[in-house]
């Protein structure tokens, strides 16, 4: 006698940490597996500040009926986590899913990163103190450091990760044995990077510059594929049902009103199911007959279960209740990719043009007097200027300067003494063909408390009275250059821009010496004259508002 009997068919998938992230080594050998597939896709773009520009993060949950014959019926797969996710239930439930088809549920996230991707650029790596990314404009290629640093801040290990750098054309990389280069990209190859674990790659490339223009220094884009998630998504319980029947043979033996009780489970599918319980009760009795749990028994296709004969005494057939819980074996597909886009960062070069000018050209000798002296520094680079050194030297006729003599100006804005430091070294230093030890150097500091954040296309001007007290006359005049030191991250690269023209002052000895003169001659009619006057200057200095007086006879009058 064989009794059908219920089934309830469910199966727990363990949790997160003990899923097995591949496909192939979760489906069965010996069947089909019903299929969970849960992908996630990173994508994030990183802006030259390193400030997250933009970041998406799409997933979704298939279900997936591989077997080309047996629908599945009565499907639900129950989720955790759903809090940081676009899910708003915790259950998937579907009514059936025909053979050889799917269901997508698609979802978005915003969860913490797996990948953290950065590039430090030293532009002075001489001083190898804080990295610096201003660039001096010079004609010999400049060199630089580049550190790319990448590092696992997720909880699962990522693999297959491809770094590639676009190499803009005044950049140059070395081959090397740990990357590769094409004609326009670097690309680094990372196999796996294990859970908090920091990879770099140290790179020294040089720059040719040939404009005043910013470099950029090249995007990076990142590639990762990781067997978790990036969301705290986790599939707890999926449950299916398929063909299958399940029933209960009752053979009665050779003494009358003793049965022998077998419960079987067929499957009838393709694909395998999973056993975990078994029970079988005689209607009008309390006790079970048969109460098997905690099963994980694998009933493969087209095969059956049996469990063994249970002996029960009646001399009436005996009627069954019997329950039997199975599953559609599961099969887990767990897995995340991502891409990650670090913008360019822009370089900018740093350049000036010095001007230098007195307000007259020649003094007097033995007279006491003062010449505005005025410096001009133009920002002709891109990038701002913070930091300047200005050495000046200073003639030996003219006294030393003191700080408050000197103004320093922007424009309209007024550069305070504070920021500013001034020390006077005997000798100038500019002057080689002088005699060492003679005049003075003026060593001009501004910024030393802020930036002076000069910026391109504007115009830095010093001025100071130079005073000039009993100078003697020189033969020649006296050239007086000035040179300036700039940067525009205290410790990034100095450019030094000598005066675009050096100027020169004279003492002359101004004694004036004239010579004067009158001629009368015949006029060419009878009763003319013609005079002829004289004034010539020999003196050393050009004469201003010269007036020559001449007186006539009375008996004369002018034509």
């Amino acid at each position: 006698m064989d009794v059908l009997m219920e089934d309830d068919s469910e199966f727990q998938i363990p949790s997160k940490e003990a899923v097995t992230p591949s496909l192939s080594d979760s489906l069965p050998t010996d069947g089909d597996a019903v299929i969970c597939r849960i992908h996630e896709k990173e994508r994030t773009v990183i802006d030259s500040e390193d400030i997250i520009e933009s970041r998406e993060v799409d997933g979704s949950v298939e279900i997936l009926n591989p077997s080309v014959v047996d629908r599945i019926w009565g499907v639900s797969l129950h989720l955790d986590g759903t809090g940081s996710t676009s899910i708003n239930e915790d259950v998937i439930r579907l009514r059936e899913i025909q053979p050889d088809s799917s269901h997508l549920t698609r979802y978005t996230a915003d969860p913490e990163p797996l990948l953290s991707i950065r590039e430090i650029i030293d532009s002075e790596p001489v001083r190898d103190e804080v990295p610096s990314n201003s660039l001096p404009y010079t004609n010999e290629p400049h060199p630089v450091k580049v550190k790319i640093e990448v590092e696992n801040v997720g909880s699962d290990p990522l693999i297959d990760i491809e770094i590639v750098r676009s190499i803009p054309p005044e950049w140059e990389f070395s081959p090397d044995l740990g990357y590769s280069i094409s004609e326009d990209a670097l690309i680094w190859k990372i196999p796996r990077l294990d859970i908090s674990e920091v990879k770099s790659l140290d790179l020294e490339p040089v720059i040719s510059i040939s404009s005043t223009q910013s470099i950029d220094s090249g995007e990076i884009s990142a590639t990762y594929k990781s067997p978790g998630l990036l969301s705290t998504l986790v599939p707890i319980s999926l449950r299916a049902s398929t063909r299958h029947i399940s029933y209960v043979t009752a053979t009665e033996g050779e003494r009358p009103g003793e049965w022998g009780c077998v419960c079987s489970f067929e499957n009838a599918s393709s694909f395998s199911l999973t056993m975990e319980a078994a029970s079988m009760e005689v209607v009008g009795r309390e006790e079970p007959l048969l109460s098997i749990s905690g099963m994980r028994e694998i009933v493969r296709p087209m095969a059956k279960w049996e469990s063994q004969s249970v002996p029960y005494t009646s001399n009436e057939r005996p009627r069954f209740t019997q329950k039997i819980q199975s599953s559609v074996a599961p099969a887990i597909d767990i897995g995340s990719t991502g891409s990650l886009i670090l913008r360019s960062k822009s370089l900018p070069i740093v350049d000036a043009r010095v001007e230098k000018g007195y307000a007259k050209s020649r003094i007097r000798s033995y007279t006491e007097d003062v010449v505005q002296t005025k410096i001009k520094v133009e920002n002709v680079g891109s990038a701002t200027i913070n930091l300047l050194r200005m050495v000046d030297d200073l003639p030996p006729i003219f006294d030393k300067v003191k700080l408050s003599d000197i103004s320093v100006e922007i424009g309209s804005r007024i550069v305070d003494t504070e920021n500013m430091r001034l020390d006077i070294v005997d000798g100038r230093t500019l002057t080689v063909e002088e005699i060492s030890g003679d005049g003075h150097t003026i060593q001009l500091l501004i910024g030393t408390i802020s930036p002076v954040a000069l910026q391109p296309g504007e115009v830095l001007t010093i001025r100071y009275p130079a005073i000039t007290s009993d100078p003697a006359a020189t033969g020649v005049p006296i050239g007086s250059p000035c040179r300036a030191d700039l940067s525009s991250e205290r410790h990034g690269p100095v450019i030094t821009r000598e005066c675009v023209k050096i100027p020169a002052i004279s003492v002359v000895t101004q004694r004036r010496e004239v010579r004067t003169g009158k001629s009368i001659f015949p006029g060419p009619e009878l009763g003319q004259h013609e005079i002829r006057l004289l004034f010539t200057n020999t003196s050393d200095t050009p004469l201003e508002d010269v007036t020559i007086l001449d007186s006539i006879g009375l008996k004369f009058e002018m034509l």
